[in-house]
């Protein structure tokens, strides 16, 4: 009880970019929408997060602040998860180590093989996708050893899934937006999900040149490791920008096998009526 009275909130107030929190205890910080917006109850792809979102309204308790984004969409923040995320945290990014490469290419498609039982056997886990639309990204980087081989099977004719070279991407973002590039690869990103969590540089730098990419927009958390949070958003939103116009989408057959290099190339799939896609991971 005295933990929950020294968390309660005592108020909460709009400010033009930002929400200012005070509790009970006295301490106060302030909250940059477009975090807060990053971090509501359904994250919004990059494409869409909005760099000047300001919410209409704003209603709040000893214990949440609710906020009211246009149009009419709600949001809720719990005390205990905002006075978690009050100053940003210094994490050390996890370089993977760069095992020598199983293809010499980012993908690879091996038209018409059985299906793999040496694949699932020797593999690391099973997941399965289903119909919804999966976001490209480097798959489990919430490990602090990132799986280095994934392969995707098709369990329905015709499946799609969506490929982004994140070596190349990164590669054209240093050549196009050099500073913004610059800042992204000094800033680690902190990944969770369930009890995993771990922190990744998005470029893997090895004697000036790109070797590895990490990115995973939707196991990314709510962790704060930068000093300008409205500069960080915007790299992402560029990065973002040139992964999708790289993107690339192919078409699988059952009893053909995908497979990945996880260490450069970001996997996801659109949403498909009926689709169903086997992932096998390794390390």
């Amino acid at each position: 009880s005295i933990i929950m009275a020294k968390f309660a909130l005592r108020a909460a107030q709009r400010l033009p970019r930002a929400l200012r929190v005070e509790w009970e205890d006295g301490f106060s910080a302030q909250f940059s929408y477009v975090w807060m917006q990053d971090n509501s109850d359904h994250r919004p792809s990059l494409l869409h997060l909005d760099m000047n979102a300001k919410p209409e309204g704003i209603n709040a308790d000893p214990r949440k602040v609710q906020l009211i984004w246009p149009p009419f969409h709600t949001s809720e923040y719990t005390s205990q998860f905002l006075r978690d995320h009050t100053c940003v945290k210094t994490t050390a990014a996890i370089e993977c180590p760069i095992t020598q490469k199983v293809l010499t290419v980012p993908w690879r498609v091996l038209p018409f093989y059985p299906q793999a039982e040496a694949f699932a056997k020797g593999s690391l886990a099973t997941l399965r996708w289903g119909a919804g639309f999966v976001e490209p990204g480097t798959v489990w980087p919430q490990l602090e050893r990132i799986p280095s081989l994934v392969t995707v099977e098709a369990l329905t004719p015709g499946a799609n899934v969506t490929l982004v070279d994140g070596v190349a991407a990164l590669s054209l973002m240093s050549a196009t937006h050099r500073e913004q590039f610059d800042f992204l690869a000094s800033a680690p990103i902190d990944y969770a999900e369930d009890f995993f969590h771990a922190s990744h540089p998005t470029a893997t730098i090895h004697d000036g040149k790109i070797v590895a990419a990490t990115f995973n927009n939707d196991v990314r958390s709510a962790e704060i490791t930068v000093d300008s949070i409205d500069r960080y958003y915007q790299c992402l939103k560029t990065f973002h920008k040139i992964c999708l116009d790289l993107q690339h989408t192919i078409h699988l057959e059952p009893g053909s096998v995908l497979v990945v290099d996880n260490h450069q190339t970001f996997v996801g799939a659109p949403a498909q009526c009926t689709r169903q896609l086997q992932i096998n991971v390794f390390n």
